[in-house]
């Protein structure tokens, strides 16, 4: 099976074993409140949604794959690079946040938000407007470090076509990123971000009613780490260790060396580049 959103980088721990083969299913009783089913052991986690598969990740190198029947590549590669990769990098002790993030001057500038929340929309007009890409939709941290720093994803973004018609692209000629939704992957190789940034700085995305960025108490960013932590809302808190004694170490040494703000704007695709340009102004006037 080719992986072919995958480029060439920093090791972030070793090598990954990804090979097919048999996953126990769970009993039919445990699917009856959803379709999918996560389990987790010290280093080994099940992974299983009907219709896709069963997922086996150990010890943060090696993942089994053993697809549901007619399953499609594509289909299958979102959750191998998606949910699985991410319980592959939690075992290995990162952080994963939902979010998306740019380079600004050297640093990484996090977008923090769930899903139709604006991250990539926002990522893309800054990436348009020269700054490079570091990762769309869910940003890898290391947080032990005096800084914390976070690794590059996938040179590409995952934008509705409303979005790319604002950029100037055509959604025709874009492939969609989900079969069975209208996303399109706009590639970002010119400017991609390949090695790994310390944060500068974490926006939480608002709706408002005109672009304006509020600092954050340190309970209410505490709060929005906590629930923007990758797999809150997928449930796989069980697998990304949401709501453990860790976790909440790790949210709190990201506060003790990261500025977060509140970041208000309107949903409207019109005022994208005066949202950057904000962004800008506050990051030039508060270094």
């Amino acid at each position: 099976m080719p992986l072919p959103e995958l480029v060439a980088g920093e090791q972030a721990g070793g090598e990954v074993r990804i090979r097919f083969g048999h996953v126990d299913r769970p009993p039919s009783e445990s699917l009856e409140k959803g379709w999918g089913y996560f389990s987790s052991a010290p280093n080994e986690a099940c992974l299983f949604w009907q219709g896709v598969g069963a997922f086996s990740v150990r010890g943060g190198t090696d993942i089994i794959v053993d697809p549901s029947p007619g399953l499609g590549e594509k289909m299958l590669r979102l959750f191998v690079l998606g949910p699985v990769l991410a319980t592959v990098l939690r075992q290995r002790g990162y952080l994963l946040l939902h979010a998306s993030a740019v380079a600004v001057a050297g640093e990484a500038v996090l977008f923090l938000g769930s899903s139709g929340w604006g991250k990539s929309t926002t990522a893309a007009a800054l990436h348009a407007r020269g700054h490079g890409l570091v990762t769309d939709d869910v940003a890898v941290l290391r947080v032990e470090e005096s800084r914390p720093v976070v690794f590059p994803s996938f040179p590409q973004l995952k934008l509705w076509p409303e979005a790319l018609v604002s950029l100037g692209d055509d959604p025709e000629k874009l492939p969609q990123w989900n079969p069975r939704l209208e996303k399109r992957v706009r590639t970002a190789a010119h400017r991609f971000s390949s090695a790994p940034l310390p944060v500068k700085r974490i926006y939480v995305l608002e709706e408002g009613n005109a672009p304006e960025i509020l600092p954050l108490r340190p309970q209410e960013a505490f709060v929005a780490l906590v629930r923007h932590t990758y797999g809150s809302d997928y449930g796989l808190q069980t697998a990304m260790g949401v709501g453990s004694a860790p976790h909440f170490l790790e949210c709190t040494s990201i506060l003790n060396k990261v500025t977060v703000y509140r970041l208000k704007r309107r949903k409207t695709i019109s005022q994208l580049t005066n949202l950057a340009q904000v962004i800008e102004e506050d990051l030039a006037q508060n270094p």
